[in-house]
């Protein structure tokens, strides 16, 4: 059944994710609430990737790869006060912007033919924000 395309034209696509976890504090500067004081977060990201391609051996990027591409970004962000890294020095360093960070920084790691879907970060089990740039 892999090969069977008589019922239609499709294009294959495939879609590739993994997570990983950080630690890291911040402030909400100008927030009214809790989150305008100094707290932390252990964060947990999963970035999803997509492909149109195989390799010879019918994958499309190893998953360890992916995770390898990701790991120094994650290395950068883990136990650090975000608002002290440059990034964050202009924009507050929100799930939002922290989320988007990760993503045109990965976006950088990884091959051409393997395109950068979306980063969803959560800041705890049940709070998420999930970047995908409209091209």
């Amino acid at each position: 059944m892999l090969n069977d395309t008589s019922q239609q034209t499709f294009q294959d696509s495939f879609s590739l994710s993994t997570e990983m976890d950080f630690s890291a504090s911040h402030i909400l500067h100008g927030h009214t609430g809790k989150c305008g004081r100094l707290h932390g977060h252990n964060w947990k990201v999963e970035v999803k990737a997509r492909t149109e391609t195989l390799n010879s051996i019918g994958i499309g990027i190893d998953f360890q790869d992916l995770k390898s591409a990701l790991r120094p970004i994650i290395d950068y962000l883990d136990h650090y006060h975000l608002n002290d890294l440059p990034e964050f020095q202009t924009h507050n360093p929100t799930a939002e912007n922290v989320s988007k960070f990760i993503y045109w920084a990965l976006r950088k790691n990884l091959p051409p033919e393997i395109k950068l879907d979306a980063v969803t970060l959560w800041e705890t089990d049940r709070s998420s924000v999930c970047y995908r740039p409209i091209f």
